[in-house]
């Protein structure tokens, strides 16, 4: 559970934005603990009562998401085998079918967000498609109050078998991680270090928070 500091840090948080929620997006190359991180978020919040509403992107309950989820995580023989700029196009086109509801969600309270369009550019330059068309794609979508990269040494386990950028080589990872890095330092995101346990990293960005 998050400790009493946790607390001090977001009360002075609630008087700053108690006018409008905040958009808050953690980024990370897969197998560094994003899922994870934002469960811990989420205690963190709970525990003071702050308004708050988890997304995962891409929402896998819409129309493209269904179609996302069979393209990534599918058996093969039910795969459209999509090009990837064709992905990409569908990434961006679920986070724009949301964006509606999300500036209505953010009116009151904040959203902790797993993935946005950071993670498309990302992706998208992995796997070769022009930053012009990935910036193209994302065209108009809600820039995040704050954006977070966690940034370390891939773990071992916890990879989804069968997920078309999951099971990706090492050398695919690391471009990956390169590229956020990049991209991190260009759009201004707030790197935390990924190592240690879940404990230490959680306390990282709550100092992010704290900061920004």
């Amino acid at each position: 559970m998050a400790g009493s500091w946790h607390i001090l840090i977001i009360a002075k948080y609630i008087v700053e934005y108690r006018m409008k929620g905040r958009f808050i997006v953690l980024y990370a190359s897969n197998n560094l603990g994003k899922s994870k991180q934002l469960d811990l978020l989420e205690e963190a919040w709970q525990e003071i009562g702050r308004p708050y509403k988890r997304i995962k992107y891409p929402r896998y309950d819409s129309e493209f998401g269904r179609i996302l989820n069979r393209e990534l995580r599918g058996p093969v023989e039910e795969r459209l085998n999509l090009t990837d700029e064709e992905l990409q196009m569908l990434f961006a086109e679920d986070r724009r079918y949301y964006q509606p509801r999300l500036m209505e969600v953010l009116k009151e309270k904040d959203v902790l967000a797993e993935d946005y369009t950071g993670t498309g550019l990302a992706w998208g330059l992995t796997k070769g498609v022009l930053r012009e068309k990935l910036d193209t794609y994302n065209f108009g979508l809600l820039e995040p109050d704050l954006a977070i990269l966690l940034d370390g040494e891939r773990f071992s386990g916890g990879t989804e078998r069968g997920h078309r950028f999951e099971v990706a080589g090492q050398e695919v990872w690391e471009r990956n991680r390169e590229i956020h890095r990049k991209l991190a330092f260009e759009l201004g995101w707030e790197v935390v270090e990924a190592g240690g346990s879940p404990e230490m990293v959680h306390e990282r960005v709550m100092r992010v928070i704290r900061e920004n």
